[in-house]
């Protein structure tokens, strides 16, 4: 694995009674969360001999991209005339990172990343076991959970994720009754639609085009990934059309979910990964 960055997801307040939590209570920084979080990490690997720089940061996204994520239809008109869903453009259009379905942070990005490029082999181990330690001790420190390993951490964190797409999004009496709009729109123009749950349908029309990308294959070139592009781009758009209501208010949501997740425990930080010799 080359050197990279890995996203550990996590959300706190997520109990799993699905009760809702008290209006008075005050809101949460998550900025704040993630710097007391991340100072935790530090002091611990210090404390077990190694160097490790704190990471409090985002990606720094251009506007136009803001504006598409939180539901803009203008924004999201635009770049579904060009990219689609985002799928067979990754082919089409390699070198342009708007038709990624995903932020990649750059190596090097990561000030860890340098730490670890001067250690040896054997140390990497072991700053890496380091590390997972740490993170370990943070986050049974957030939740009050006494966990053992990062793979059962991880299973609980998607859980809790879980948690809070179905109370914060799924349960929203508005966005279902959008949800339920934007499914009859879909099938009068014959699209076909499996689930009406907002956070099912919000990926109906596009789930099709990325299966038929996973069939073309990691060699796939622009020019055999073209048709599927033109095809995605027209589902894209009617999708949009039938949408647009729904997606102005499921995306600013989902933002809000996806951000407690990521930063309110400060378990969203980047890790460098492992080298290989």
């Amino acid at each position: 694995m080359v050197a990279g960055t890995a996203l550990l997801v996590a959300v706190t307040g997520c109990g799993s009674t699905g009760e809702a939590r008290p209006s008075a209570a005050p809101p949460v920084d998550p900025q704040n969360k993630q710097r007391e979080s991340q100072a935790q990490i530090a002091a611990c690997m210090k404390g077990k001999g190694f160097t490790y720089h704190a990471v409090v940061s985002t990606p720094d996204l251009p506007e136009e991209q803001k504006k598409e994520m939180s539901g803009d239809y203008e924004a999201m008109k635009k770049y579904r005339s060009k990219y689609g869903f985002g799928w067979a453009a990754s082919i089409v259009y390699p070198n342009d990172q708007s038709s990624r379905m995903t932020i990649t942070v750059g190596e090097g990005s990561d000030p860890n990343s340098k730490v670890v490029a001067g250690l040896s082999k054997e140390q990497r181990k072991a700053y890496f076991a380091a590390v997972e330690t740490c993170m370990l001790e943070t986050f049974n420190k957030a939740t009050g959970r006494k966990m053992t390993s990062m793979q059962e951490a991880a299973k609980i964190q998607s859980e809790m994720f879980k948690q809070a797409i179905n109370r914060e999004v799924n349960g929203d009496a508005r966005l279902v009754e959008l949800a339920g709009e934007f499914a009859g729109c879909l099938k009068g123009k014959g699209y076909t639609v499996t689930s009406q749950q907002p956070d099912k349908i919000a990926s109906s029309t596009e789930g099709p085009f990325g299966q038929e990308l996973n069939k073309l294959g990691e060699k796939a070139t622009p020019e055999q990934a073209r048709p599927l592009l033109a095809r995605e781009i027209k589902a894209a758009l009617d999708d949009l059309e039938c949408g647009r209501q729904f997606y102005a208010a499921y995306r600013p949501k989902l933002n809000a979910v996806y951000e407690q997740a990521g930063l309110t425990m400060g378990m969203g930080m980047t890790l460098p990964m492992p080298v290989e010799e």
